[in-house]
């Protein structure tokens, strides 16, 4: 909980105004238990009277980044699948996480973990397990009893790409091919305790996104990695082969690296649909 320092306080009210949750009692002095820990109040008191607790105050300083710089910084953010064999320093990978305090989240709850996965052997046998395990969902999906029943109770799932998609991912699929992790030298794990009324998976890729952002101003590539999140969310025992508390979930997944490759062209993707209320 935030705590403030009467005696050098103004009454300008800045922090009163400014608190989301009405949680600050200026003339006593008090920030009651309706407190979402945003650190608003730490953040705008000019006097730097209120400080967050069991830390000093850090003074913000000028981004300095104009407009067209981060529009530029954006569209050479590409999607890495092709790594240099050079690992990721902890000192590096410390650095992202540890700048994970400063990204919003959407419930302000902030209850997401972090697993890095830096070595190269448990990086290949990630992999492994995510591609035996998506491998055998889709071969319960596509199998001759679950089709007809698949047709009926999903008739959106073209069940016929699928089987075809299959086969192709397994003749893919052998060892040292690393198809799934692509020699990323190491991953994140972006997960939290399973909430039935919790904003996790949102929180997850806010930070997710943010540390890509991060990390490509680094030199780093990256590569938002579904396969992995759907093959954890379908084996427990990945989970526990890979050190997550059988009571979280992990949202979001992250392969960075040193990129082998430098694009040099805007995609030439369409902006989506919009429209205005």
């Amino acid at each position: 909980m935030p705590s403030i320092k009467l005696e050098n306080c103004t009454k300008c009210l800045k922090c009163v105004k400014d608190c989301p949750s009405d949680a600050i009692e200026i003339e006593q002095g008090i920030i009651n238990d309706s407190c979402i820990h945003c650190g608003h109040c730490v953040a705008i008191c000019p006097e730097s009277t209120i400080y967050p607790e069991g830390e000093g105050i850090t003074k913000l300083e000028s981004s300095g980044i104009a407009p067209t710089h981060f529009r530029q910084l954006s569209a050479n953010i590409r999607t890495c699948r092709s790594y240099k064999k050079k690992e990721v320093e902890k000192e590096t990978l410390n650095l992202l996480i540890e700048n994970m305090k400063h990204y919003p989240s959407a419930s302000n709850a902030r209850p997401i973990e972090i697993t890095a996965v830096n070595t190269p052997e448990i990086i290949e046998k990630l992999n492994e397990r995510t591609g035996q395990t998506l491998i055998k969902s889709m071969q319960m999906v596509t199998s001759a009893i679950m089709m007809p029943i698949m047709k009926v109770l999903a008739p959106k799932i073209n069940v016929t790409r699928l089987n075809n998609y299959k086969r192709r991912f397994k003749e893919k699929n052998v060892a040292g091919s690393s198809l799934i992790c692509h020699h990323a030298p190491s991953v994140l794990l972006f997960h939290a305790p399973i909430s039935r009324y919790g904003m996790e998976c949102a929180d997850a890729y806010i930070w997710a996104t943010y540390t890509s952002i991060y990390a490509n101003t680094l030199g780093l590539g990256t590569c938002f990695n579904g396969f992995i999140t759907n093959a954890m969310d379908r084996s427990k025992p990945m989970l526990k082969e890979f050190g997550i508390p059988e009571d979280h979930r992990v949202h979001a997944a992250l392969l960075l690296g040193h990129p082998k490759v430098k694009y040099l062209h805007e995609a030439g993707r369409d902006a989506p649909p919009s429209r205005f209320l």
